[in-house]
């Protein structure tokens, strides 16, 4: 499953938020560290599901699927509050900065409205939000980086003395951050280093860092509490250079305890009210509901679905009848994977599991029918039989 390192500041809305979309009940309270330790939930991201082209209703395993959308689970993992300093072991410190170390994307909560300070305490003075954008950037770089120059002259002397190529002799800092051979040798084609480790600069391992947090473990801005800044404040937000998402934690929690509570129909922007819900639900429901139709404000649903989209991230579905689409319990369409685009056949037989990946024979694809090699590519919603000795 897809992991999401929830991170942010003190006091920008992560317990709610995190509460919210995955209806698992936090300690929420408007100071700093309502959260000391990691809470871990599941969320969704939405994708059309291919039951349509069967005629049949799918049964997910994990996840659900409403009107032909699938709901496929991913990893939420909401980490304690940032404070400065944190990346020399201040505060939480290290503690904190350990708890993303398997995350495969990062989304940065920052408090869109500035109605908390530096410390993430509640102030009447606004603070400028792209300052905690910065902050939080900086924090994970420097821990990063004061990982990997952990002795590095010893390091880089042994390593220098070795034959082995230079992908793998990083590997030993790298894995420090869950990255694996694969990871870095896309770092190393992304940036130049020098071909000596004894040779690179603090410079080259701050560099280092950043690629990582760019491209292996990339980081989202995220603007929470949307729901306190005017029209022209959440235009000024959509218009600048770098990509920010706009979202209510707020708006999130009550949609959803509204839908808990047989309020509407649905949690998702396009509910209907039930006869249990009165004018004082409505009122408040639909003025939220107005808030989304403008398109300045996002359901985090669709922020998560926007994100991973915009990784190259598609939709795999295993099976074990390419006929029926079903497993050997009669299920449609059970399970779904998030694969990056670009992945093959085989790729998908060792995410089901290592032993049907090692013993690979050939894939049947459901769609086509077509028996399929190791190397195909898989496409988004494909169906795929996986066939090996294991099974």
């Amino acid at each position: 499953m897809l992991k999401i390192g929830l991170i942010g500041k003190p006091n920008a809305g992560k317990s709610t938020l995190f509460s919210a979309i995955t209806s698992i009940d936090v300690d929420i309270a408007n100071y700093p560290f309502t959260t000391i330790k990691p809470n871990v939930g599941v969320s969704f991201i939405m994708d059309k599901c291919p039951e349509s082209e069967i005629n049949a209703k799918c049964n997910p395993r994990e996840g659900k699927c409403i009107n032909g959308i699938r709901y496929i689970p991913v990893e939420i993992i909401d980490v304690p509050g940032l404070i400065e300093g944190a990346s020399e072991g201040k505060g939480m410190g290290n503690e904190f900065l350990d708890n993303i170390r398997d995350a495969d994307i990062i989304i940065n909560l920052f408090d869109a409205s500035g109605m908390s300070d530096s410390e993430g305490n509640p102030s009447e003075k606004k603070h400028d939000p792209e300052e905690d954008i910065k902050f939080v950037k900086n924090e994970i770089i420097n821990w990063m980086s004061n990982k990997i120059s952990k002795d590095w002259q010893k390091f880089a002397r042994k390593e220098d003395n070795s034959s082995e190529r230079l992908e793998v002799k990083m590997l030993q800092k790298a894995a420090t951050f869950g990255l694996n051979e694969k990871d870095v040798i896309f770092i190393m084609a992304k940036e130049k280093f020098p071909d000596k480790l004894i040779h690179w600069s603090q410079e080259d391992i701050n560099r280092f860092s950043q690629t990582i947090l760019k491209y292996v473990k990339p980081m989202f801005n995220t603007g929470n509490k949307a729901d306190l800044l005017t029209e022209n404040m959440l235009e000024s937000f959509n218009n600048t250079d770098e990509k920010k998402y706009l979202i209510s934690a707020e708006y999130e929690l009550l949609i959803e305890k509204a839908f808990n509570n047989g309020y509407i129909t649905s949690d998702g922007s396009d509910f209907a009210f039930t006869a249990k819900s009165g004018e004082a639900q409505k009122t408040v429901l639909n003025n939220i509901r107005k808030k989304y139709e403008n398109g300045n404000i996002m359901r985090f649903y669709d922020v998560l679905t926007s994100i991973i989209k915009s990784l190259g991230y598609i939709v795999v579905y295993p099976v074990l009848d390419e006929n029926k689409w079903e497993d050997k319990n009669g299920r449609v369409l059970p399970d779904a994977y998030l694969v990056k685009d670009g992945s093959t056949a085989l790729d998908l037989a060792y995410k089901i599991h290592t032993d049907i990946g090692k013993n690979f024979i050939r894939a049947v694809n459901g769609k086509t029918k077509r028996i399929i090699g190791k190397d195909y590519k898989l496409l988004n919603n494909d169906v795929i039989k996986v066939i090996s000795n294991s099974r």
